[in-house]
């Protein structure tokens, strides 16, 4: 019998009824109660990679932050925060204000969190990562996923999300201790396990498809999921790529060390949205072939081919928020002649492109390279026991 429920509600946009969804995903998936104690402090956490406009379907859209706010209020909750770590140096007003936060805060009376004030440790896997001090505070986290495609994990929903709890610019140094995406998927495994949120709560009105999580396009889905485990939650919105599940490692990785449920067969899905949901489709990213490179080859592969973002220069706007967020030094220039990437040293993780707010990094197309040679590499699927 099936052991986890994922609730599966339609809502086709962000118009007033997102409120009404919901509640009903919530109530549908056990509801809060067991969940928030009243007089609790609770972080609302939404996907916030960067300063972009709701319309872009890059960040968690400010009605359903809305929503949730609401709901949390009406489980108990005395203090309601909302904050994320975005992706690059960008201001927090920047960042609230070209996201919608700023006004959720302001129409519902939760606080803005920054993430750029004190941090303390929390051990993952045995070393420490920094998240913010503050965090100490709260009773509960509710996490509020976008659904969208990733070059390197194949999705970011609901355990992605839990990365956003780390600070500032430590995310950029772990991608490249972490330059694989079975490698980067094995330390989001364990942050997730770390810092698992309370419940979750997925923004997949609109989703992003492509070459996510910052360049791709936006896709009409019309769906809110939700429920307390982000592992089942993922392995049913992997189910709208090609490749289904296996094209995550994250979720057999997980699975096996009994963080949530991957078996499709032991996940529950209720809902007026579970018909529509089998019959999504979502693009993916051109990064999904790197599965197709053993780890022991995967960095001199990766240079070999010259697999590395470019930029853009009629949409880069010369910030440098690239360039200071690379952890490899890879990206030089200045404000007048502009920047370039440096592919010799660039090992891939693309933080540049997550953190760009003008979309004018992407992959190079040689990535495209990886699905020709997959059937030479790929003797097992992805997500085989000992690939874990």
């Amino acid at each position: 019998m099936p052991s986890t429920r994922v609730a599966i509600v339609q809502q086709p946009d962000y118009s007033g009824t997102v409120l009404t969804a919901v509640k009903k995903a919530i109530d549908l998936a056990g509801g809060l109660s067991g969940i928030i104690s009243p007089g609790d402090t609770v972080l609302i956490k939404p996907n916030l990679l960067s300063p972009r406009p709701p319309e872009e379907a890059v960040t968690t859209h400010p009605e359903v932050v809305r929503a949730v706010v609401e709901c949390v209020r009406e489980a108990g909750a005395k203090r309601v925060w909302i904050g994320d770590s975005c992706a690059g140096a960008h201001s927090d007003e920047i960042l609230w204000n070209k996201t919608g936060m700023r006004q959720v805060a302001e129409s519902t009376g939760a606080i803005l969190k920054s993430f750029h004030k004190a941090v303390k440790p929390r051990p993952v896997a045995g070393q420490p990562v920094p998240v913010p001090a503050w965090l100490d505070e709260v009773d509960t986290v509710i996490s509020l996923p976008k659904m969208k495609t990733h070059a390197l994990t194949g999705l970011t929903c609901a355990m992605k999300n839990t990365y956003g709890l780390i600070s500032g610019a430590a995310k950029s140094a772990y991608h490249a201790s972490h330059p694989s995406p079975r490698s980067m998927s094995t330390f989001l495994v364990d942050v997730y396990i770390a810092l698992k949120p309370d419940f979750f709560i997925v923004d997949c009105i609109e989703a992003l498809e492509g070459e996510g999580p910052a360049n791709g396009a936006p896709k009409a889905v019309g769906l809110i999921l939700a429920g307390a485990d982000g592992v089942a939650i993922d392995t049913v919105c992997a189910r709208m790529l090609k490749g289904g599940p296996k094209q995550v490692p994250m979720l057999a990785m997980a699975a096996a060390l009994n963080a949530g449920t991957a078996d499709v067969e032991s996940i529950e899905c209720v809902g007026d949205g579970v018909d529509q949901l089998e019959r999504a489709r979502l693009r993916p990213s051109i990064g999904r072939h790197l599965l197709a490179i053993p780890e022991w080859l995967f960095k001199p592969v990766t240079r070999l081919l010259a697999c590395h973002p470019k930029i853009n220069q009629s949409l880069c706007v010369k910030c440098g928020i690239c360039a200071d967020i690379c952890s490899q030094n890879a990206i030089s220039g200045n404000s007048r002649d502009g920047y370039r990437v440096n592919g010799k040293t660039c090992i891939m993780c693309m933080c540049c492109s997550e953190s760009c707010p003008k979309e004018a990094l992407a992959a190079r197309s040689p990535l495209a390279f990886f699905g020709r040679i997959g059937g030479f590499f790929k003797k097992k699927p992805p997500d085989s026991a000992d690939k874990l």
